[in-house]
């Protein structure tokens, strides 16, 4: 028998929060936002359109995300902030963020195997803001359209044409643009969907 989703969500918040998340809310998938322009914003601001499999044209359309959702009763908005940073000390930032990085990927594959194991096995959970970095070079720039990494890869919400700063402001939490990363200031979301 599958885990209540109340014990479930206890231990995804317990797992979330000990690897730095500093929010885990559950939210109805369909008050995720899907558009069409978030696309546009890879194709035309983003160096890695087309350089990687989980970002466009080969990650998932905005159609294809909103049936996706559709499927889906369950969803957490997973949040960090500069917390994530404060184990690396107060090293050179750009030194700092892919260390970071590499940590809530796996902390996020971490909560999602976490909810397939009890039960949950639809558990899907969204790559971290921007491009995927597990490879050095990604196969797609290779010409080869087969990912390396397939069990870790995950295309991130933007990618999958979520409007992201809707979604988490729709919920009560906080984004901004920023016109300079500065770790202090810096709020990254991600995505668990269960069913």
């Amino acid at each position: 028998m599958d885990k209540s989703y109340e014990i479930l969500e206890a231990e995804l918040e317990k797992m979330a929060f000990k690897d730095g998340a500093c929010v885990i809310m559950p939210i109805n998938p369909n008050d995720v936002v899907v558009g069409n322009w978030v696309r546009l914003k890879c194709q035309y601001g983003c160096p890695s359109y087309a350089k990687k499999l989980s970002c466009p044209p080969y990650s998932p359309t905005p159609e294809d995300t909103m049936k996706v959702l559709e499927e889906y009763s369950k969803a957490y908005l997973i949040g960090y902030s500069r917390t994530i940073f404060e184990e690396y000390g107060k090293e050179n930032f750009g030194e700092i963020f892919p260390k970071a990085l590499k940590k809530i990927r796996k902390s996020i594959l971490e909560l999602e195997k976490h909810a397939f194991l009890s039960g949950y096995y639809k558990s899907f959970t969204y790559g971290f803001c921007g491009p995927c970095t597990l490879c050095k070079q990604c196969s797609a720039e290779e010409g080869n359209l087969t990912c390396k990494l397939p069990k870790e890869s995950r295309p991130s919400m933007e990618a999958a044409g979520m409007d992201v700063f809707k979604t988490v402001r729709n919920a009560g939490l906080e984004l901004e643009v920023q016109n300079e990363i500065n770790q202090d200031d810096l709020r990254m979301y991600t995505l668990l969907l269960l069913e």
